[in-house]
């Protein structure tokens, strides 16, 4: 059983004690399209929402699209999140296909979306203009920071190639409600992104985040969680 499949199986035995996603109104399903790029292979366009049965749904809208020349699928993501659990099946059926991860500009993908779905990519790139948002786990009752929870997600972000701390850090020191963004020169100095080679971009295999070594740009982008696109508390299980 993979790491990720194992983080799913304790993501469900917490149920409803835990929250993560954001979510607006009733949930619908993500939509998925396979459409062709300039290049003409056919990649996946993941919007929406995470809710339950997209895992499969994705499964199915993977297997009919093509690999680019890293021997890899392109996921293009835009979400604000949703069902972690369904996020961590999502992931694991990438785990098993060689999967890449793609923010557009003008798109954002938060909450699982990013902490989950995005850094299961073996390429994780953000374009110019498109954006990642990290915030933290909270209990559903009280809404105290679930450092378990978090953990979890860390681990998934180790386990994928990413450093546990920066993401770790990001989540617990998330205010209540608060979402921390990140825009693509940003994403790449803390290691969330991983360029494909010779694109000059970006944290390779190994290597120390920009940010670590040298210090975090000026700026950063910390938002409510009601003031992103129809978010709402999204039950973790």
């Amino acid at each position: 059983m993979s790491v990720t499949w194992k983080l799913r199986l304790a993501s469900r035995l917490l149920g409803a004690l835990l929250g993560l996603g954001m979510a607006g109104g009733p949930a619908s399903a993500m939509e998925f399209a396979t459409p062709s790029g300039k290049d003409g292979v056919r990649i996946v366009v993941a919007r929406g929402l995470i809710v339950e049965g997209d895992a499969e749904r994705f499964r199915v809208a993977l297997q009919s699209v093509d690999r680019d020349s890293f021997g890899h699928k392109t996921v293009v993501l835009d979400s604000m999140g949703g069902v972690v659990g369904e996020a961590f099946a999502i992931a694991a059926f990438m785990d098993d296909d060689r999967v890449a991860t793609v923010v557009r500009s003008g798109a954002s993908c938060a909450s699982a979306c990013a902490q989950i779905v995005f850094l299961a990519g073996l390429h994780r790139i953000v374009d110019d203009g498109g954006r990642l948002g990290l915030h933290s786990c909270r209990t559903a009752v009280g809404g105290s920071p679930s450092l378990y929870c978090n953990d979890l997600i860390a681990q998934h972000a180790v386990a994928h190639g990413t450093i546990y701390g920066p993401i770790m850090a990001f989540m617990q020191m998330a205010g209540s409600g608060e979402v921390r963004w990140f825009d693509s020169g940003e994403a790449d100095c803390w290691g969330l992104t991983r360029w494909p080679p010779g694109m000059g971009r970006g944290t390779q295999a190994g290597e120390l985040p920009l940010c670590l070594l040298k210090g975090p740009p000026a700026k950063a982008t910390v938002t409510r969680a009601r003031d992103a696109q129809n978010p709402r508390p999204q039950r973790y299980e």
